[in-house]
């Protein structure tokens, strides 16, 4: 599939998906859970759950993931735990037992770390956590982290509906504007192409 008029090619985030999070497959849905019909539900999770809390969680987490700063991580998952409503909350927690199972790159000690918080009760160890720890691993681009983090919630959520693409897409300039505010005067580590 090619590029959408919103900038994206659909096969690159799911290649990014296959990497970062190689058994996705057999997942249930993440922290979205379709109540009512697809779209609304989708546009209510975008405006209550994704953009205040695991939109800028997930862009923190990736730029203190590319910076080793684990304690960083592990704060930014314990508030995201903290502010979750319980429904969400342990869906997300499920889906990020999942990524745990999964072996991180060679070298890869952020992820080890972090592990080793989450068994030893310092950290809860959210998908979105994990994930972003996971695509800062492979250097993946923020915006293309954060556009198949949405992928994954889309197609967990709601694996059978025809509408994915058109549905992904509203959320992508909700996430262009906020990587356009948020790197203004931000330091130089954190990767907006993509």
């Amino acid at each position: 599939m090619g590029m959408s008029p919103t900038g994206f090619a659909l096969s690159e985030l799911s290649e990014v998906v296959r990497r970062c999070n190689p058994n996705f497959d057999s997942m249930r849905a993440i922290s979205w859970q379709v109540e009512g019909s697809v779209g609304d539900s989708w546009r209510h999770w975008l405006e209550d759950l994704f953009k205040p809390l695991l939109l800028p969680h997930l862009w923190r987490v990736l730029d203190f993931a590319t910076r080793q700063s684990v304690r960083e991580i592990i704060l930014f998952d314990m508030e995201l735990d903290k502010n979750m409503k319980p429904g969400p909350r342990q869906r997300s927690i499920d889906a990020g037992q999942l990524l745990l199972q999964q072996s991180a790159p060679r070298g890869e000690r952020v992820m080890a770390r972090l592990r080793e918080a989450i068994q030893a009760g310092a950290a809860v160890g959210h998908f979105a956590t994990l994930y972003g720890v996971g695509c800062a691993a492979f250097s993946i681009p923020v915006r293309t982290a954060i556009l198949s983090y949405l992928l994954q919630e889309l197609v967990a959520g709601a694996p059978k509906d025809a509408r994915q693409v058109k549905l992904l897409e509203t959320a992508v300039e909700s996430v262009n504007e906020f990587l356009r505010i948020s790197s203004n005067g931000l330091n130089e580590g954190l990767r907006f192409h993509g």
